[in-house]
């Protein structure tokens, strides 16, 4: 039996008041300009949700939609039917172009070889775009065996994020890769009358997928980008929210990275922190970059702590080990700490003397807070953030004791001394497998966290 035998038929056309309620809420939680002429549209996209819901009226899927049930169970099927996912391989193609022959050139120029790239699609649709990069950026890492690269792809709808983590595509909407890399990175189904290609694993490997919505004050990244691709998404909303959104989106770009917006759009009397080098596409202004040249920079060694009320950039490399920094916004008072161990044992007493009680994370938080305390600061002001403690050690030396990596003791000792002190972890980067090098301004309390090939230090091989 077909499914119209099982739809109900709409009493009425859609109201206005009820319009108006839905389009509010659109434009306010989505940023999707939804001006009158588009209610037919709205309407023929929501009539799909009423007959999965087996209701009759425009009124009652509204009602049910602003209900806590509906805003728990209906809200991400509403926006799935509502966002445009408009998208295609290599679309704009000029734009890859410069990226492979000009921003990527430039950018290695100015890199530490160990670092990986780190690019964002923003507004990715069902994958088409961030796929498209992957094959350029893997094409660059073929020429440079420096370059590393992580894609970060978002969009709003989870429905078009597990289209586009899967990476299957009709045979013919993958036309416009070009034959030499459709051949290296498409996969053909087995069976020919499916007409399917995938993405070749070594690709989807290098994205990971997660949806985000632009209309959140904090969009939750851990680190800043290299390139942002923000193409044609943008141009659905009025004026101010795109320059909010795109001021938003340009804090997480590196001191002299690239955003790319689509060739519809325009920046043209937005007040942004970048600056045009060719059509749509922007370098972000590098004021950091000029203002770490311009202040004092602190190199923290292992084992060491910095408090200071002096505007400065703290630098520090970390693999396994862990630096919790603490910043008071009221007085422009910062902490920073480097602790390669988790706690002392009798073996350091037999190899070392008396610890060194800045070298563990169990002695260091509580030194750094007992000073910041001399200040007459309360504590609960803190912005506290924690990075580093990479899987790369399990014991020390040859002993055969801990078998837990140290970063994972670390951290977890960390956070139980944070805990216990009613202080909680603003930001955290830690884990994984590889090292971090961090530059910390002590007058504002940011961190610019750059992720390194390898973590493994001789400062660290304790």
């Amino acid at each position: 039996m077909s499914e119209s035998v099982h739809r109900k038929v709409i009493s009425e056309p859609m109201s206005d008041k009820t319009f108006y309620r839905f389009s509010k809420f659109i434009q306010d939680e989505l940023g999707i300009k939804m001006p009158d002429t588009k209610k037919t549209m709205l309407q023929a996209r929501l009539q799909k949700r009423l007959w999965k819901l087996e209701m009759t009226s425009f009124n009652d899927y509204c009602d049910y939609l602003f209900s806590h049930e509906g805003m728990e169970h209906e809200l991400q099927h509403m926006i799935n039917v509502v966002t445009t996912n408009k998208t295609e391989f290599f679309r704009e193609p000029k734009h890859y172009e410069y990226l492979a022959e000009q921003a990527l050139p430039k950018l290695m120029e100015q890199r530490d070889s160990k670092e990986i790239f780190s690019i964002w699609c923003a507004g990715c649709s069902t994958g088409e775009e961030p796929y498209s990069l992957a094959m350029v950026l893997n094409e660059f890492a073929e020429r440079y065996s420096d370059f590393q690269f992580l894609i970060l792809a978002t969009d709003i709808s989870s429905r078009v994020i597990d289209q586009a983590k899967l990476g299957i595509y009709d045979e013919e909407r993958a036309e416009s890769v070009p034959m030499t890399l459709r051949k290296k990175y498409l996969l053909r189904s087995k069976s020919n009358d499916k007409g399917l290609v995938r993405i070749v694993p070594e690709l989807r490997s290098r994205i990971r997928f997660r949806r985000l919505n632009f209309m959140d004050r904090n969009f939750g990244l851990r680190e800043q980008m290299d390139i942002v691709f923000c193409r044609n998404v943008i141009i659905y909303f009025d004026r101010p929210t795109q320059e909010g959104v795109l001021n938003r989106i340009c804090s997480y770009l590196k001191p002299g990275g690239y955003l790319f917006t689509g060739h519809s759009e325009t920046l043209n009397g937005m007040k942004l922190p970048v600056s045009p080098v060719s059509h749509t596409v922007y370098r972000q202004i590098d004021a950091s970059q000029k203002a770490q040249k311009e202040l004092p920079i602190v190199y923290l060694k292992p084992a060491e702590i910095c408090i200071t009320d002096k505007p400065s950039v703290v630098r520090t490399v970390l693999g396994s080990c862990l630096a919790i920094t603490m910043f008071h916004p009221q007085s422009n008072l910062s902490a920073i700490c480097h602790a390669l161990l988790p706690e002392p044992d009798l073996h350091d007493a037999e190899d070392e003397g008396p610890p060194n009680k800045l070298k563990y994370v169990i002695l260091v938080i509580p030194e750094m807070l007992a000073q910041l305390k001399e200040y007459g600061i309360a504590l609960e002001e803190l912005e506290v953030k924690m990075f580093g403690g990479a899987d790369l050690l399990t014991n020390r030396k040859d002993r055969k004791v801990n078998q837990q990596p140290v970063g994972r003791l670390n951290i977890i000792k960390a956070r139980s001394l944070l805990e216990a002190q009613g202080l909680k972890i603003r930001v955290s980067d830690v884990g994984g497998s590889l090292g971090r090098k961090i530059f910390f301004y002590t007058h504002t309390g940011e961190v610019l966290l750059k992720r390194l090939k390898s973590g493994i230090f001789p400062e660290e091989i304790i």
